[in-house]
């Protein structure tokens, strides 16, 4: 009776799978999204005209059927099925299953493949319970999860979620199946310090992440090849994308490359045009998922770029994309205007994707504006965002937003993250925004944009405070500090050794500015947050030893800083520094956007901090 179960579950008999895997006598390449101007495009308006034009009588001539399936030879096989043995010998897939138990138990999961990981962990345990650890088991295997992965996954209006997954769990595994396991095992080795027996030490963590990607990575190549783009490969891609952000740093060259990868997959989909017949067709719970992997896509690209002073990729002029959310209401064109929310939902990977997309739109924005030559025209334009960015955050429901203290937030710990997550961007939307007005710097310092600073590197110092009562929620803290922590600090730095110690700007919020600085050093210092093999630890420990300089000149200040009252007054005229737009002490670019290790680098050589 089982065997017969079996038998209809399975998508492809072994006489279809070898059918399946036949070479084709010609492999063209799959064209995906083509916009107005493709010339294929122009050619089929072209046709339909004529058909419509012809007389009913006259058909038209069948065009020829084109292969456009990739052969899988044996090279293929052969390489999955050494990627099996080797799953196989090291006998970890227990210790990986009761890993990802144990990560998705503390209530969280992929920001987008969160409701797949379930599934795929159960058929990766089946799968893999087939394999003998004889070559030919472990070939016949790979042989299976090439067959499925090129199978379209088909779906109608009607499509149920447990319909949808059955393409990929169970018997009908996939190797996009394979490459989500091990993606949520990598980031659940990020999230959890300790995991015995799998690991017990940083070194031994270090060494499961860089492995488990590894796998994530050979399953996502070895699907790739085969030009069947599909909403599950998107997935696996966004969070291989993510885990090489957290395992390989954020100023990796390979994860700056993974998420071009996403984007460039984005666009072949067309999901960047969802107000298209065929993006409205998909059952809603899919519609959902490429409305949030496009948001989460988009507003990733602006951060990154941001961080790393590069050009965005996706630029929303040439985009029409929609806010993932409820299904009763209609679907919202993302836009600067205010959003509508429903107050009674809770912080979810839903609601931070929607928000994520909104402050992705006025990042773009404001990044326009460094490039304004026109001083009325930019503080114009920067005040209808600002306008909006206001609007935007209070159409957030109150129980979204963390306007108080984090320690006085009663929430589950993964919503507290979100909600941390959410109040970051904004602060983060009005921090660019401020730097946009003051360009280019001057040594007068701007009130606003330094308790804006304030207001972010405080609550990034709180998350590092209450670490333990929070839960990763896709924004891991590392990057909280290095993208918001960091930028925030860069800035206070530069006002501290611009500006006298005794000015109103600084005498109100002193103690708070050593305090912050000095948790800041000493977290990073003890390695709490990165231990020296971490990715983002040269970043860290770069800034970390210019604000510990600072800290020191300023609590120990030179003999001509100190006057006979007692005061620290302004630098000497020989420690003055230059304008920024003058290029002396190469602080920032053009676009002032970031406040990577060239930055603290430079910073660091300022007269104040080696008098």
């Amino acid at each position: 009776m089982r065997d017969r179960e079996d038998e209809a579950r399975s998508v492809a008999t072994s006489a279809e799978v070898s059918r399946d895997l036949a070479i084709p006598s010609v492999q063209y390449p799959n064209p995906g999204y083509l916009g107005s101007s493709s010339h294929t495009t122009l050619f089929d308006q072209l046709r339909l005209q004529r058909d419509t034009e012809g007389a009913s009588s006259r058909e038209t001539e069948p065009s020829p059927s084109v292969q456009t399936d990739h052969a899988v030879d044996d090279t293929c096989i052969s390489r999955g099925a050494e990627l099996i043995l080797e799953l196989h010998r090291v006998s970890t897939m227990q210790p990986f299953a009761l890993l990802f138990k144990k990560w998705v138990a503390t209530g969280t999961n992929l920001a987008l493949a969160g409701p797949f990981t379930g599934p795929c962990a159960s058929a990766v345990a089946h799968t893999l319970s087939r394999c003998d650890g004889a070559l030919a088991s472990a070939a016949a295997i790979s042989r299976n999860l090439f067959a499925r992965s090129r199978c379209p996954i088909s779906v109608s209006p009607e499509t149920t979620f447990d319909e949808y997954c059955a393409h990929f769990a169970g018997q009908n595994a996939r190797w996009e199946t394979v490459g989500l396991f091990f993606t949520a095992v990598c980031r659940a080795s990020v999230d959890l310090a300790y995991a015995e027996p799998l690991y017990g030490s940083e070194q031994q963590r270090r060494k499961i992440q860089k492995l488990t990607l590894s796998y994530s990575d050979r399953c996502l190549d070895l699907c790739l090849p085969l030009d069947c783009m599909n909403d599950l490969q998107l997935v696996l891609q966004y969070e291989n994308f993510i885990s090489h952000s957290q395992v390989d740093g954020d100023q990796s060259y390979l994860s700056w490359r993974k998420l071009g990868d996403v984007a460039a997959s984005l666009f072949a989909l067309g999901y960047h045009q969802q107000q298209t017949e065929s993006f409205s067709a998909a059952p809603p719970f899919l519609r959902d998922l490429r409305q949030t992997a496009f948001c989460r896509t988009y507003s990733a690209d602006k951060n990154v770029s941001i961080f790393l002073g590069r050009p965005p990729r996706i630029v929303r002029k040439f985009c029409h994309f929609c806010l993932p959310g409820n299904h009763v209401q209609p679907a919202q064109q993302a836009t600067r205007k205010p959003a509508a929310w429903d107050p009674a939902e809770k912080p979810d990977f839903i609601s931070d994707s929607r928000w994520a997309g909104l402050c992705a739109i006025l990042k773009e924005d404001i990044l326009d504006l460094f490039a304004e030559e026109n001083s009325e025209e930019r503080v114009r334009r920067a005040r209808l965002i600002e306008t909006d960015a206001h609007a935007q955050w209070t159409a957030v429901p109150q129980s979204y937003r963390l306007e108080g203290s984090l320690k006085a937030c009663d929430r589950r710990p993964v919503e507290r993250d979100f909600m941390v997550n959410m109040k970051l961007n904004y602060l983060h939307v009005q921090f660019l925004l401020r730097l946009a007005l003051v360009r280019p710097m001057i040594t007068d310092p701007d009130p606003e944009l330094f308790t804006i600073s304030m207001d972010m590197l405080s609550l990034v110092i709180e998350t590092i405070m209450l670490k333990e009562q929070m839960i990763n929620s896709g924004t891991s803290l590392v990057w909280k500090v290095a993208y918001y922590g960091l930028s925030a600090a860069g800035l206070i730095s530069l006002t501290l050794v611009n500006q006298s110690f005794a000015t109103d700007t600084l005498q109100t919020s002193m103690s708070k500015v050593f305090q912050d600085l000095s948790i800041l050093v000493g977290e990073i210092e003890r390695g709490t947050l990165v231990y020296i093999d971490s990715p983002n630890y040269a970043l860290l420990a770069r800034a970390t030893q210019t604000i510990k300089s600072l800290l020191d000149r300023m609590m120990f200040p030179p003999h001509n800083m100190t006057t006979a009252s007692g005061h620290q007054p302004a630098l000497v005229e020989s420690e003055q520094m230059a304008p920024w737009d003058d290029g002396t002490w190469g602080l920032c670019d053009h676009y002032l956007q970031d406040f990577e290790i060239n930055f603290w680098h430079n910073l660091a050589s300022h007269p104040f901090l080696n008098h």
